[in-house]
């Protein structure tokens, strides 16, 4: 009888140590067990959040493209109360990066312009019960930006009411704007032109060549005048100032020291409404020198 009565007093022990550890509270790994904000669309593995979009031309209708920011509650328990969060757009976290940037010899994020980018409230709640606050997004029209320049937005939590702990690695979401032209450009070209100069005397050329796009307005060209493999390679590059469609001419020829350059004293141009380069360049071979009058026509 004594066995069971201690059995049974060591089974109630047992029970009763259970019970008042199940009351403890459990610390999760990774996760906050005390209240705290964070944006969802924070950095995890990549460091920013890429939005893709295509200029538009003067003529075209706006298209304004629209992306989200959010707070999240992380914790044991959901909100008690409702919880008023305030956002901003950090200039304090793109100068940081931007000192990051140019040490590494790279050119600096910049903030969209004024009118092509609109930050929305700026103001979001999470209800009571719940975890995720309300969404808010924000607006970039493509129209109003430049490709040579390099976009970053980076949105943080500003504050909370009641006030509450931010994890400080995620609360802040980067956003980073890539802007695409539009290839119109590429294709297949007739060749047509005058070369002078090279100790040919006077060479018409007519051939076909092929241009593709390497850049926003950077587009290769597969062949130098009308020499062709057979001759050597080339490196012949066009890139087009959208501004007044004048074209900057570059490259060698076989050799880095065989340069391609724009001709003294002329414009080379591109008209869109045609697909028609009108070229003016230079080449050398070699210690010889060719003078190169060029048209290009997409067919």
């Amino acid at each position: 009888m004594k066995n069971i009565n201690h059995k049974l007093s060591l089974l109630f022990f047992v029970l009763l140590f259970m019970f008042s550890a199940c009351q403890k509270e459990i610390e999760l790994p990774g996760i906050a067990n005390q209240p705290m904000l964070y944006m969802p669309q924070s950095p995890r593995g990549n460091p920013f959040n890429i939005i893709e979009m295509r200029s538009r031309a003067s003529g075209e209708q706006d298209t304004l493209y629209y992306r989200p920011y959010s707070a999240y509650l992380e914790g044991k328990d959901e909100a008690e109360q409702d919880i008023e969060v305030e956002f901003m757009v950090d200039q304090h976290k793109l100068d940081s990066l931007n000192e990051i940037e140019t040490t590494a010899g790279r050119m600096p994020y910049e903030l969209p312009p004024s009118g092509a980018f609109t930050a929305g409230s700026l103001k979001a709640s999470i209800k009571r019960n719940e975890r995720i606050s309300s969404i808010q997004q924000f607006s970039i029209n493509p129209k109003l930006l430049t490709e040579e320049k390099r976009y970053l937005i980076p949105i943080s939590i500003k504050s909370a009411k009641p006030a509450l702990p931010l994890k400080a690695e995620l609360k802040t979401a980067y956003y980073q704007v890539n802007l695409t032209v539009p290839d119109f450009v590429s294709g297949t070209y007739i060749a047509s032109g005058i070369r002078n100069g090279d100790g040919y005397g006077t060479d018409p050329t007519k051939i076909r060549k092929t241009i593709t796009k390497i850049a926003n307005h950077t587009y290769e060209v597969n062949l130098i005048a009308n020499l062709g493999p057979w001759c050597c390679s080339n490196k012949f590059l066009l890139k087009v100032n959208p501004a007044d469609n004048t074209v900057l001419v570059s490259g060698h020829l076989e050799t880095p020291g065989n340069l391609l350059t724009n001709r003294p004293g002329t414009t080379s141009t591109f008209d869109p409404l045609t697909n028609t380069f009108v070229l003016y360049y230079n080449y050398s071979y070699y210690g010889y020198g060719a003078e190169m009058t060029e048209t290009l026509k997409k067919i």
